[in-house]
């Protein structure tokens, strides 16, 4: 029974030493061969060669029947042993950038590991091999064993200490590659460590040695989940069987050589592994080609997208971008329908925006709210709806929020579904029917795809940059146009005003003639008709007056106001911007309510000209606000009011707008004040400069304050204060 104790605890020892040595050099050989010139992969790499050959000569070890060769075998485990240690401070001065900072103890390590190697097949480091515990064989220390043993184990854990002080200080990606390789390589280092119990006749069975196999699973996922040591691709198929049918046919093969020794039997099982080796390289070959020949028409169309996808960022003209991208979908994909719908930034809806179909029968939705199924999908993740895979998870899980989102599919006529984004903000949402050809969309098609909306989310986003751009430069032209205006508009008004002139005095001259004439109209109908030319004549001189009075108010109104700062009645200000306003503003509808005493109200230190054109832009932002509201609310019997209250607060004069107009949404009050930026329903009704120059006039010319408070729906309040005249 004795002896086959001992024999299973060794054989279990001598099988984990396999598994270590064959996972070890493996993965040090493909981090290496993947980056050759990383020098995080060449200090990785030597420090998995130490360790796999270690393991491999103590895997021959415990195999030989011979004790000399065993002899032999251990010392030179013990070789690379030395060189673990060093190895791994070298690993991990590279990984954390310290290898300026540590330098001496460094040089130090492997001056000292290359005097261990020159003695190690010596009776200095391993004297001889004997029975102990539940071995055959194990080596009996020399003198230098413990001075390496102090080596092995202070530049082992002063590593580890290393690695978790640079875990504690970083973050995010780097954060979790450290965690991984602490705790990989901690688990592996005090495996490793329960080896050195027997030296010193310490009966705690080297099953550690298992857990020395586990540093290489944990480094293996910090590889592929966090990218480590900069591979790609961390592990191919061919590595992979490589690994397991050395595993899986290699341990048969060594149970042969125990139980019959060699024989006749080793040929045919050879045979067996050579084949089981290759079958599955072949299988691949024959599934390569089997495939390139089944998808080629697959493989062909997604070249084009990728070709395609790579030359939108050229297309400036949105509407062409989006056309040229339905177009491209259901030619190359052919597809029996895409659409695509952007999203509108005024009201949040996504609007059908292009539509390609290979055949008719099929009217698609002209927009997508936000409570849309789709939409709220598409919230939440980034990742593409396919139709096969929402019937069957519904299927399988019985999900309530994917079966709306199948009936949503359904009426979009749609098989795929994928989203656009634009900094993390859904822009558009891309709609493709089934393939012509009745297949599924692959990973293959889903990854390109990817790449598809990745390239169009950019072509968007440069496309309406382009166009906000022609609209910022419209509004510039127009806004130079106005100033023209305005230089132009005292000369104007002299000339309109002398025309003004002489049509009165022409009137004045008619309107005397034929008072004087009067007689002469002596029937009741001559009569009737000089009270018709009286009455008409002296409405001509009303209106000549007005005429010369809006004359005045718009010379007053267009001059700089050069004249600077003085004592200004705001009711004055209010009065004549309103007289200015009237050129637009139909009084019927539209009323401006003044709750203040005139008398009582202080005057305010300002230009009159400037403080008159801040006033005409809040009343004409006020007028334009009440007219929106009345279109687009039909609300029954509503008329626009603006309310002006002005009171002293803290010496200053607050003077408060509140109008009831269409008011401004949530998401535009951190825009308002921004040059170009207008909320009104068409582009002819504003230029975006108004609330611009209103808080450049009040806050830099006057040292006031503007604020802004608003209730979509409901209306908005403006209040101005202004500092008050001390004259």
């Amino acid at each position: 029974m004795t002896f086959l104790k001992t024999t299973l605890v060794e054989n279990f020892y001598t099988i984990t030493s396999l598994v270590t040595a064959v996972g070890s050099l493996c993965l040090g050989l493909l981090v290496f061969h993947k980056n050759k010139v990383n020098l995080l992969n060449q200090r990785y790499a030597q420090l998995s060669l130490f360790i796999g050959m270690w393991s491999l000569c103590l895997f021959i070890c415990h195999t030989t029947a011979d004790v000399n060769n065993a002899l032999w075998w251990n010392r030179a485990l013990h070789f690379f042993s030395i060189f673990i240690p060093i190895s791994f401070y070298h690993f991990t001065l590279e990984l954390l950038d310290l290898k300026k900072k540590k330098v001496m103890l460094f040089w130090f390590g492997y001056a000292f590991a290359a005097m261990l190697a020159m003695l190690v097949f010596t009776p200095f480091l391993v004297r001889a091999l004997e029975p102990k515990f539940d071995f055959r064989l194990w080596p009996v220390p020399g003198p230098l064993y413990l001075p390496f043993l102090l080596f092995f184990s202070f530049y082992s854990y002063y590593s580890l200490w290393l690695i978790y002080q640079g875990y504690r200080r970083s973050c995010g990606l780097r954060r979790e590659q450290l965690r991984l390789i602490f705790i990989g390589l901690f688990i592996g280092f005090n495996g490793g460590s329960t080896n050195f119990a027997y030296f010193y006749n310490i009966h705690f069975p080297p099953i550690g040695n298992l857990f020395v196999f586990l540093y290489l699973l944990f480094l293996a996922y910090a590889i592929i989940k966090y990218r480590l040591m900069d591979i790609k691709i961390a592990f191919t198929r061919a590595g992979i069987f490589i690994t397991v049918y050395t595993l899986v046919l290699g341990i048969p093969i060594w149970v042969g050589f125990k139980t019959m020794g060699s024989g006749p039997w080793l040929l045919p099982v050879t045979l067996m592994a050579f084949l089981a080796t290759g079958g599955p390289f072949f299988y691949l070959f024959i599934q390569r080609r089997a495939e390139a020949r089944i998808l080629a028409e697959q493989r062909k169309y997604q070249s084009t997208l990728r070709q395609a996808s790579a030359g939108m960022g050229r297309i400036r003209d949105l509407k062409k971008l989006l056309n040229l991208i339905v177009s491209i979908l259901t030619r190359v994909v052919r597809i029996n329908h895409a659409l695509i719908y952007l999203i509108d930034r005024e009201d949040g809806l996504f609007y059908l925006s292009a539509a390609r179909r290979m055949n008719g029968g099929f009217s698609p939705l002209e927009g997508l709210a936000v409570v849309h199924p789709v939409v709220k999908y598409f919230s939440s993740t980034d990742l593409p709806l396919v139709g096969e895979e929402v019937r069957e998870t519904i299927d399988r899980e019985k999900k309530q929020d994917l079966v709306q989102v199948e009936v949503a599919m359904r009426q979009l006529n749609a098989e795929l579904i994928f989203p656009v984004f634009i900094r993390s903000e859904l822009t558009a949402i891309v709609v493709m029917g089934s393939k012509a050809n009745g297949r599924g969309y692959s990973e293959d098609d889903l990854s390109v795809f990817s790449i598809l909306s990745n390239q169009a989310s950019l072509a968007i986003e440069n496309a309406q940059s382009y166009e906000d751009m022609k609209k910022t430069q419209e509004q510039l032209f127009k806004a130079d146009k106005m100033a023209t205006i305005g230089t132009m508009a005292d000369g104007l008004s002299h000339q309109i005003n002398n025309r003004l002139h002489a049509l009165g005095f022409i009137a004045s001259d008619m309107f005397d003639t034929l008072k004087l004439r009067r007689s002469l109209f002596v029937t009741p109908e001559l009569k009737a008709v000089a009270d018709e030319f009286e009455y008409s004549l002296s409405r001509i001189q009303e209106n000549v007056g007005r005429g010369g009075e809006i004359v005045q108010g718009l010379m007053k109104y267009t001059r700089k106001g050069e004249e600077g700062f003085a004592p200004c009645s705001i009711d004055d200000i209010i009065r004549t911007a309103y007289e200015m306003a009237q050129f637009k503003i139909r009084s019927s509808d539209f009323k401006i309510l003044k709750e203040y005493d005139p008398v009582s109200v202080p005057k305010v230190k300002g230009n009159f000209t400037q403080l008159q054109e801040v006033f005409f832009n809040l009343i004409d932002n006020a007028y334009d606000a009440t007219v929106q509201r009345k279109t687009e609310l039909k609300e029954e019997g509503y008329a626009g009011v603006v309310r002006v209250n002005a009171r002293v607060t803290d010496g200053l004069l607050e003077i408060i707008l509140s109008d009831n107009g269409i008011g401004v949404k949530p998401a535009d009050k951190d825009k308002l004040f921004t040059p170009f930026f207008t909320t009104k329903a068409t582009s002819k009704k504003g230029t975006g400069l108004g609330l611009y120059v209103i808080r450049k006039i009040i806050e830099d010319n006057h040292g006031g304050k503007v604020e802004m408070h608003s209730v979509y729906g409901q209306g908005t309040d403006m209040i101005l204060r202004l500092f008050l005249s001390k004259e």
